[in-house]
Order: C-alpha cells, then sequence, then structure tokens
C-alpha cells in the first residue's frame, strides 16, 4: 500500500480519521478493526470480481451487494457502531477510486464499497 494508507489496509488514512471522528471512536479501534477486515477480504475477491469495479493505482473498489457486508462480519463481534464505521470507511474509499476512475462514483448508487488492495485481488484473476 501506498505510504497514506492505514497499516496493511488500502484505506487512506484522512478517510479512516474523518470515519472515526464521525462515529465518534477511536481511531485506532477503527484501523484495527480495517485490518481485520482486510486479512478476510483475501478470501471473497473471487465472488466480487463479477461486480462492478475500479482499480487505481494499489486498490480496487468493487461495487458489492449491500448485504455482501453481513457475511463479512460475520466471523468477527465488533459491535454496531465499529461494524458501521468500518463500513463507511469501506465505501468512502471506494467512492473516491471511482470518482478518481470514472468521474463520479455512480456505479455504486445501488452497491455498498469495499476496497481492496490491488496485490491481493490480483491472486485470484
Amino acid at each position: 500500500m501506498t505510504d497514506d494508507t492505514a497499516r496493511t489496509t488500502a484505506i487512506e488514512t484522512d478517510i479512516v480519521a474523518r470515519t472515526a471522528e464521525d462515529a465518534g471512536i477511536d481511531e485506532e479501534e477503527l484501523a484495527d478493526a480495517l485490518e481485520l477486515l482486510d486479512a478476510d477480504l483475501k478470501g471473497y475477491h473471487s465472488e466480487f470480481e463479477d461486480n462492478t469495479y475500479v482499480t487505481v493505482e494499489d486498490r480496487r473498489a468493487y461495487a458489492v451487494d449491500p448485504d455482501e457486508w453481513e457475511s463479512l462480519f460475520e466471523p468477527h463481534d465488533l459491535g454496531e457502531s465499529l461494524e458501521n464505521a468500518t463500513r463507511r470507511a469501506h465505501e468512502r474509499q471506494a467512492e473516491a477510486l471511482f470518482v478518481a476512475s470514472k468521474g463520479d462514483s455512480t456505479s455504486l448508487e445501488d452497491g455498498s464499497g469495499v476496497v481492496a488492495g490491488i496485490d491481493t485481488a490480483e491472486r485470484f484473476d
């Protein structure tokens, strides 16, 4: 990942900071949750490839069915506020990547954004 991403995730540090502040949770706690989820995303890329996606620099943003988030959170007991913040951080990053790639984020209108590092995604192509 680039120097501006939170730890090993594909989420930019400013998005993590803004999302944590908006949600009223600790930034490090959100970064922990994002890192935990990032490890799980490695098993989902093949499923996400059928959805609309964009690739920008070292990151790929997918527009997935909003119900997909339930399965992503199943193995973890993050609590509702942390789950919501984690999801919101992914959606914000996906919006930014769709705008950078396509000029707008209209492709996400019916979907929910999930973002992962392209190095992980490419292993499943």
